[in-house]
């Protein structure tokens, strides 16, 4: 039985998925209206010039909706005086109130601007316990009642004052009832969101956009299809906000978010998005704005032949089954193949002869007619076209790579494939939705049960830059969350960048989790609820621990989403008061209230302890 059809339009052809109409202000969200791009402030709410002046930044960098922090009801009754403010100087986009624990500001709020923020997760339930707590069905359908009554009060000031309602579901604040039931996990995630959603929909309250994230972008994009086949089973189809939480900064923030949020727009998902990074938050809407548009680009692609798609799970990792060519394939981590610059990390193989081939250490891949002329042998492999692999019978090599796209696939391809165990193949495409065409590939190959280890490819032309990072992602990012491909290549001609492509490459496998080579860190954007320097601290943490590959280490600007968001982290960094942090190791409290200026240094010792520190 086909899982696919169920998440989004078209698995094989772009068609944006149709949601209802939401009026937020003078924002429409939903159905035929452009993708809204937002981001949200770092200041304190009650600092009304301070937050003007930083939503003005953020709305002339383009965003069409900006929200803050309102911890309490003394920030929500501000908000007042900080839309008067803006409005006083021409700027009318929509407001957000982002409310956590605290029902009576979220009322507040919703008299003074066009939408207000609540996190199943803890609108009624309070902060996270952990706790394991059996709830019994009636002491269940009881919390749920609780829920109701403080969710419906909220329906009716909002109803009155035209004001719309963001739930928003975060991986790492689930309720305790939640948890009991269904465990930290997508169909717990949904089900949060549906709960609230169930109770808008019985009052007749449709003034509703949905969002469910996680610093995990496979989680995130996985727990998002789960929400649309969810809703579409109850007959809902509500707007939809997408983003990574905590991203991080720089380049890897860029590109975790461009594999979460890309891989749902390239399957025509998703109304608003905002990149979560720990930088000013002005800079999050070009990087926005990027995905966006890259992704838009492919509604007019050449159609794409739909296969029998009934062997793919969209709502889980499954990683296909491939058998292993000279160290590429089956339970081996992706290999990445560079052309040139050695970066950070060293290419697994490389193509052609250049710098990067003369390293001893690097297998070597030709083209057939100049392995076959020169007849190198050792660690040296032939690349060959599909014709070339057609025509030819014998070719003495351990592995022999063949480079195809899709429409070249057969029933002839399929048999000589079969036949042929130590073929490589390099998918490429030339469709403009290259996600979409090399999805179909993979199914093809299922479905002939045949088992080639496959390294994607994709060729991108002129100066690599961020904005092609931003690319790559988008196009490899949706093939890797799902299982597919046992390596990369990002080919280009830019030769002065190569070394940024091969970092790009690493990048991209460690953000769809499927290849760590450096660090993992998560680092919340910062908003007003952060008592401490967060860019500053983020990257003093990372400049101390970047040789630690593989650890998880969070940095978190508090403890409304810390603990939770980190949930998977080796070790946490979290701000628990005015210049006071408390660490973490996984879960667990290790040092409560340090001074910033010593947690650093705490941090590493906490490392040390537990026996994951390496000397630099």
């Amino acid at each position: 039985m086909s899982h696919n059809k169920q998440y989004c339009v078209d698995i094989f052809n772009y068609n944006r998925f149709k949601t209802s109409e939401v009026k937020i202000g003078e924002l429409v969200l939903g159905n035929d209206h452009p993708i809204a791009v937002q981001s949200m402030t770092t200041t304190n709410t009650n600092d009304t010039d301070a937050t003007v002046s930083q939503i003005k930044s953020i709305c002339d960098a383009g965003a069409k909706m900006v929200r803050m922090t309102t911890q309490g009801q003394r920030e929500a009754h501000n908000l007042e005086h900080i839309k008067s403010a803006l409005l006083k100087d021409g700027y009318t986009q929509p407001l957000v109130a982002d409310i956590h624990y605290n029902p009576s500001a979220a009322s507040i709020a919703a008299t003074h601007i066009e939408k207000v923020r609540i996190n199943p997760g803890n609108f009624v339930d309070g902060a996270k316990k952990f706790e394991e707590i059996e709830y019994t069905n009636e002491s269940y359908y009881e919390e749920l009642e609780q829920v109701r009554k403080k969710l419906v009060p909220l329906l009716n000031i909002c109803k009155e004052n035209n004001t719309a309602i963001r739930i928003g579901t975060n991986h790492g604040s689930l309720s305790d009832r939640i948890m009991s039931r269904y465990g930290d996990t997508p169909m717990g995630m949904v089900e949060s969101c549906m709960e609230f959603l169930r109770i808008c929909k019985s009052e007749d309250f449709n003034n509703v956009v949905l969002s469910i994230k996680a610093s995990n972008a496979r989680v995130m994009v996985h727990t998002v299809r789960l929400l649309v086949q969810k809703m579409a089973d109850e007959n809902m189809n509500y707007p939809l906000h997408l983003g990574v939480t905590e991203a991080g900064e720089g380049e890897d923030g860029r590109i975790r978010s461009a594999v979460g949020i890309g891989t749902l727009l390239v399957d025509g998902i998703g109304d608003t998005i905002r990149v979560s990074l720990t930088e000013n938050p002005e800079n999050e809407i070009p990087v926005a704005n990027d995905i966006i548009n890259y992704t838009l680009e492919k509604q007019n692609h050449q159609e794409i032949k739909a296969v029998d798609s009934s062997s793919y799970n969209p709502f889980k990792y499954v990683k296909r089954v491939s058998h292993k060519v000279m160290g590429v394939g089956a339970n081996q981590v992706p290999v990445v193949v560079g052309k040139g610059g050695l970066g950070n990390e060293k290419p697994d193989l490389v193509f052609g002869i250049n710098e990067a081939s003369k390293d001893k250490d690097c297998p070597l891949i030709l083209p057939y007619q100049v392995w076959h002329s020169e007849k190198y042998k050792k660690d040296v492999f032939p690349m060959l076209t599909l014709e070339e692999f057609v025509a030819c019978n014998n070719i003495d090599a351990e592995a022999i790579f063949v480079k195809l796209v899709y429409t070249q696939l057969t029933s002839d391809v399929a048999k000589k494939l079969a036949s042929h165990l130590n073929v490589i193949l390099v998918l490429d495409s030339h469709n403009m939705h290259s996600v979409a065409e090399q999805r179909a590939a993979f199914l093809w190959l299922q479905n002939y049960e045949l088992s080639h280890p496959v390294i994607i490819y994709k060729k991108y032309t002129g100066v690599f830059n961020e904005h092609v990072q931003i690319k790559t992602s988008c196009d490899f990012g949706p093939l890797l969350l799902d299982g597919f491909g046992d390596g990369i290549w990002v080919d280009t001609d830019d030769e002065k960048n190569s070394s940024l492509v091969t970092d790009t490459m690493f990048a991209v496998l460690q953000a769809s989790r499927v290849r760590f080579s450096k660090p993992d860190y998560i680092s919340c954007p910062g908003c007003g609820r952060t008592l401490f320097g967060l860019q500053e601290t983020t990257a003093k943490v990372k400049q101390k621990t970047a040789h630690l590959k593989g650890l998880k280490i969070a940095v978190m600007g508090c403890i409304v989403n810390g603990p939770g968001e980190m949930a998977d982290a080796d070790y946490g960094y979290v701000g628990s008061g005015p210049g006071k942090i408390t660490l973490y190791h996984q879960r667990e409290v290790i040092k409560r209230n340090i001074e910033e200026k010593d947690a650093v240094g705490e941090l590493i010792e906490l490392i040390k302890q537990n026996g994951d520190w390496v000397e630099p």
